[in-house]
């Protein structure tokens, strides 16, 4: 449940609701990779728990929208994000099977520590607030608003 620009990571109960262009490795052997020679290094990264797709959502606006599908210990999680102008699915479905599942897992692990790197710097940005006193309440129409004042607007306010 993060966002990224207006890239959304969700968790959801089943992948309906999206038509899979591609399955990387849907093997779970396939997905261990060797670093290196395999001849040479013994030394292998599976991602066997991690199944991931490659998927456009059906429904209106689902044309210009791609959507990597992550399944793994947490759940079931959808990366949805706009193609624009970009030729990203065609990219990404020219790539063979295993640079296309290295490739759409990189994506979406990029997007969640950037998510949560966002929420760790908003929560801090709210705590110095708190701690400062620079928290401001107010009501309007019957709302309520809550918002993080400056250093400048606080010296303003009480000058």
């Amino acid at each position: 449940m993060t966002v990224i620009g207006h890239n959304l990571i969700r968790r959801v109960e089943s992948f309906d609701g999206y038509d899979v262009l591609a399955h990387p490795l849907p093997n779970r052997d396939d997905r261990v990779f060797q670093r290196g020679e395999s001849d040479t290094s013994r030394v292998s990264i599976t991602y066997a728990s991690h199944d991931v797709r490659i998927a456009r959502p059906t429904g209106i606006g689902g044309k210009s929208r791609l959507a990597i599908l992550m399944h793994h210990g947490r759940g079931r999680h959808v990366l949805e994000f706009y193609e624009s102008a970009l030729p990203i699915a065609a990219a990404l479905l020219a790539l063979p099977e295993r640079e296309q599942y290295a490739l759409a897992y990189a994506l979406f692990e990029q997007a969640d520590e950037c998510a949560s790197g966002a929420r760790a710097s908003e929560a801090k940005r709210w705590a110095d607030a708190f701690v400062d006193g620079r928290i401001r309440k107010r009501r309007s129409a019957g709302r309520r608003y809550v918002d993080i004042e400056t250093p400048d607007e606080k010296t303003l306010r009480l000058s």
